[in-house]
């Protein structure tokens, strides 16, 4: 029998579970979640964008439109992921002896690589809707800007979860370099988001100016 994951809910599942005393859905599948609008928005944008386009820009948004495909997919690996490190967390933390039991300090480190892992992700999603920025049609403007926030909103909630669980590494260098990792992540979705919507925005205000 197939295991029904949070990605199987329906809109109104997912927000009450998630909204629930229940453990999952929780920050981190909603992370996921958060990323895939994201990439499907920038699916759309790209889709609808291949007529009366340079061979170069109809390149890009092939690629963009693959990406997207896989970053789909990487979303709903995390989202599990996401649910089955926490679980073990919980397990860990009640069987540890201490701080230093090893399987809890794998535990631990999972907690913190699976949202590392959704922030890469998200990085490559925004790289991907800013390189067709200049070639997405007027009408899907707006909703490659959507994928654009859903992102960076996806690495933001990430780095939220990533710094949330940090105290727990009882490896104080190894936290560290989690929490650089992060914070660099971070820096580079924040600028990404900033570079492509003001690329977006430009060309709505021109879409706009053709029309007047």
């Amino acid at each position: 029998m197939t295991e029904h994951t949070p990605w199987d809910f329906t809109i109104r599942e997912f927000v009450e579970r998630a909204g629930s005393v229940k453990a999952t859905p929780g920050g981190g599948s909603t992370s996921a979640l958060a990323a895939a609008l994201g990439s499907a928005m920038t699916a759309m944008a790209a889709t609808l964008s291949h007529r009366e386009r340079t061979p170069d820009q109809r390149e890009r948004i092939d690629e963009a439109e693959q990406e997207m495909k896989d970053i789909a997919a990487q979303c709903e690996r995390l989202m599990s992921d996401d649910m089955q490190s926490f679980a073990a967390y919980l397990k860990a933390s009640e069987a540890a002896d201490s701080p230093q039991d090893e399987q809890l300090v794998q535990a631990v480190r999972r907690t913190i690589e699976v949202p590392l892992a959704l922030m890469e992700v998200c990085v490559r999603g925004l790289q991907q809707a800013r390189g067709i920025a200049q070639a997405t049609r007027e009408h899907v403007l707006s909703d490659l800007g959507i994928g654009i926030v859903m992102f960076e909103a996806a690495a933001r909630s990430a780095y939220l979860t990533v710094r949330i669980n940090l105290p727990a590494c009882v490896n104080r260098r190894e936290a560290e370099d989690y929490g650089d990792q992060a914070d660099r992540l971070l820096l580079q979705a924040e600028r990404l988001k900033n570079l492509a919507l003001n690329e977006v925005t430009q060309a709505i205000e021109r879409s706009a100016e053709r029309v007047d």
